[in-house]
This record gives C-alpha cells, structure tokens and sequence, in this order.
C-alpha cells in the first residue's frame, strides 16, 4: 500500500449507511405532499385502529381500512424507486457505450 491510499477502516462504512438513510428520509419528506400524507396516513392508521380495538373487532374492514393510506405511500415509494434504477441503468449503459 502506498501513501496516497487511505487505509479502510470500518469508519468508511459509516458514511454509506447514513447517505442511505439520508436518501431514505428524503424520499419520504420531498416534495412536500409526501410528508403530509406520511403524517396523515399515520393519523388515519392510529384512528381507525383504535375504532376497530373499541368496537370488540367486530368490523374487520376497519382495521384494513386503517393501513390503506400508508400502503399507497409505500407504492409510489415502490414506483419512484424503480424509475430512479431504470435512470440509473439507462446512465450506466450510456457510459459503457462511450466508453
């Protein structure tokens, strides 16, 4: 190993994980109505499940009621996620043509 080098220490690793979780974060608080509706679903899931708890469970679609607003999050999560690899790949393949 020559001077110039860094050395790799666990350390490095660090910085990977918090872009991570950094990009994760961001994907869920930008734009602005992504977070809203992370609040809201929230809100919406506390209150139906509390109706479905109070009411003895009798009402099922209640409690499948309550997780629909964070399910939908979660697939334009999923959709954003896939068009963000599809641009990624379409860069990478562009480099290995020039290249």
């Amino acid at each position: 190993m020559d001077d110039i080098s860094p050395a790799s220490s666990p350390e490095d690793a660090a910085p990977a994980k918090t872009s991570l979780l950094r990009t994760r974060i961001r994907q869920l608080t930008t734009p602005w109505w992504r977070l809203v509706w992370l609040i809201g679903g929230l809100a919406w899931a506390v209150v139906f499940n509390v109706v479905y708890v109070t009411t003895g469970g009798t009402q099922e679609w209640w409690g499948i009621v309550s997780v629909v607003p964070i399910a939908l999050l979660l697939l334009d999560l999923l959709r954003l996620e896939r068009l963000e690899r599809a641009a990624e790949q379409k860069r990478q393949a562009e480099l290995k043509k020039r290249g």
